[in-house]
């Protein structure tokens, strides 16, 4: 974080103390509660493990939910949807630096139809085609994907 000059420092706190106090509690209580969960969908504490791996259930139908694992950073590593327990829509990663890495979608448990994946710059890497989860057609795609192996 930036420091300002004392004199700058000191016009502020002197003349509008209110001025700071205000915006630096804002700040702080944004940033605290920073969502990981999409908006329909609450944490389960119980298969979560704090700053790595989240599962998010769905408040309205419990057959849904979304399993997100972070960086050390912060930053969404995947983000995989389950459905009745068993890997179900679009799956997504990124790379550390945050740009992303993978992209497909699953359908009981398995990748169906387009999957693509880029390098860290950008670059497209490789594309391919699934039909329950066999490769038709292009280059395998989705290796580092560990929607396959999380328990739900």
């Amino acid at each position: 974080m930036a420091r300002l000059p004392k004199q700058t420092l000191a016009r502020f706190t002197v003349a509008r103390p209110a001025a700071l106090v205000v915006p630096l509690l804002l700040l702080a209580a944004s940033s605290c509660s920073k969502r990981i969960c999409p908006d329909e969908m609450e944490l389960d504490p119980a298969r979560s493990q704090p700053g790595h791996v989240a599962f998010c259930a769905s408040r309205t139908d419990r057959s849904r939910a979304v399993w997100i694992q972070q960086y050390e950073s912060g930053l969404r590593r995947q983000l995989c949807p389950f459905i009745g327990g068993r890997p179900g829509g679009t799956f997504q990663s990124w790379h550390k630096n945050g740009s992303r890495w993978l992209e497909g979608r699953y359908q009981n448990g398995v990748k169906t139809g387009h999957w693509a994946q880029w390098s860290d710059d950008g670059h497209p890497v490789a594309d391919g085609e699934y039909r329950e989860g066999a490769l038709v057609q292009g280059a395998p795609v989705g290796a580092p994907a560990t929607c396959e192996s999380v328990t739900w």
